[in-house]
């Protein structure tokens, strides 16, 4: 057991420093990746301790099995929800929705990152494919941005062709409720069809909760993602999932 609780902290911590060279010490959620690490060296060493091993199989079944149920219910729910996440990031788009809304992310400056990207080309082919289809584009100015998302977003989208007058941007939200709440005021009857066009790790919740904010004709657009941050980005959707399940917004 030690061995294989040596072998996880050694994958987590070549991960969590695989993520920092590709994305900077501020990448999103990497730090999990480096408790975890801890985390399992821990177990790796207390393993290695014969008191401990004969500590665990000294405790009585009143403990043991309470703690396993918990431990095989939570890898349940864990592989539950990826499941789903899975699931949806093979979404195809319907044909001639009334709008799509494409969700923002980080913009360095005045330029869309390459996730970002992947989701303005993603839009922007099926823009190309459905004439007849409007965009909103939403996202605020975070820290680091000369310009709200939603503005970079835009000129990106002209810059591929698509006509400014197909073009609505909502420019003040600053997470994904507020992205959906937004967009669906500015889009107004909530009967339109709507696709989401978003990264594919993310389409499952962005459905869940574009249902929860009250789109009754709504489905998923999955843009590809980064290949290297796709573990990092499932285990965070993971717990995202359970937050917003728990605070009511899916």
């Amino acid at each position: 057991m030690n061995i294989l609780f040596g072998v996880l902290a050694l994958m987590s911590i070549v991960y969590y420093v695989a993520l920092i060279v590709y994305t900077g010490l501020r990448a999103s959620f990497s730090v999990f990746w480096l408790a975890l690490s801890v985390f399992f060296a821990g177990m790796c060493l207390l393993f290695s301790l014969r008191r401990f091993r004969l500590f665990l199989k000294g405790l009585p079944m009143w403990v043991k099995i309470p703690v396993r149920t918990t431990i095989v219910l939570g890898f349940l729910v864990f592989f539950l929800v990826e499941g789903f996440i899975l699931y949806h990031m093979c979404e195809k788009p319907e044909k001639g929705l009334d709008y799509l809304v494409v969700l923002g992310a980080q913009v360095r400056g005045e330029q869309v990152s390459k996730s970002l990207r992947y989701r303005l080309d993603t839009a922007a082919d099926y823009l190309e494919a459905n004439p007849e289809t409007r965009v909103v584009v939403t996202g605020g100015r975070g820290p680091g941005e000369d310009v709200a998302e939603a503005v970079a977003m835009r000129n990106y989208l002209m810059e591929q062709g698509i006509g400014r007058e197909r073009i609505i941007m909502e420019r003040h939200a600053v997470n994904t409720e507020q992205n959906l709440s937004y967009s669906k005021s500015l889009i107004g009857d909530t009967r339109k069809s709507v696709g989401i066009v978003t990264s594919s790790f993310h389409v499952f919740r962005a459905v869940s909760l574009a249902q929860k904010a009250g789109f009754q004709n709504v489905t998923g657009i999955a843009a590809p993602s980064v290949t290297g941050l796709l573990p990092n980005m499932m285990v965070r959707e993971f717990f995202a999932v359970l937050k917003d399940k728990f605070m009511g917004n899916m």
